[in-house]
């Protein structure tokens, strides 16, 4: 077994018993009436990105290794999308994803990350978080505001451990 996997099915295992981390572009997901489920509500969203969040830990640990000999950034779920392992000096872009209300107006975007030559991701700058460019995942200002008059005007502030959480 790759010491590697031993890390992962830790990790995994653990995940199944907290509470995640909702990713910001969650977040501004407007919360509908209890009695609603579609998919633009807030239920709906957490249900897709719980099962989204499953199928990528699934994958970070069944996944073969890279290829490749040497540095390498390592695959990883960020909370927003699962990124395979990538090679020194790259970009690594996946797809949208599915979990997002509007997913369906950005079918071919993709969200992009860089591999540094010394196989770490990218970080922003001046912070310890990686870079990412999630431009073409982003909802259109159409479908915003279609969001906007679809959905409850008042902002809903939860505190959601360990994370702080405004809904708009």
């Amino acid at each position: 077994m790759l010491e590697g996997r031993g890390t992962i099915q830790r990790y995994f295992d653990r995940l199944k018993t907290l509470s995640p981390c909702v990713p910001h572009e969650i977040q501004q997901v407007q919360v509908q009436g209890p009695e609603s489920s579609s998919d633009g509500s807030l239920s709906g969203v957490m249900q897709k990105w719980r099962e989204y969040q499953r199928q990528c830990l699934k994958y970070l640990y069944e996944a073969p290794p890279i290829a490749a000999e040497g540095k390498f950034c390592n695959r990883t779920f960020d909370n927003y999308a699962c990124w395979p392992d990538g090679l020194p000096g790259t970009y690594v872009n996946v797809s949208c994803p599915s979990y997002l209300p509007w997913a369906n107006t950005v079918l071919h975007g993709q969200v992009y990350r860089f591999c540094t030559s010394e196989g770490t991701w990218l970080l922003k700058e001046n912070s310890t978080l990686p870079w990412r460019n999630l431009s073409e995942c982003e909802a259109s200002d159409q479908t915003s505001a279609l969001h906007k008059e679809l959905h409850s005007p008042e902002p809903l502030h939860l505190f959601y451990p360990p994370c702080y959480i405004r809904l708009h």
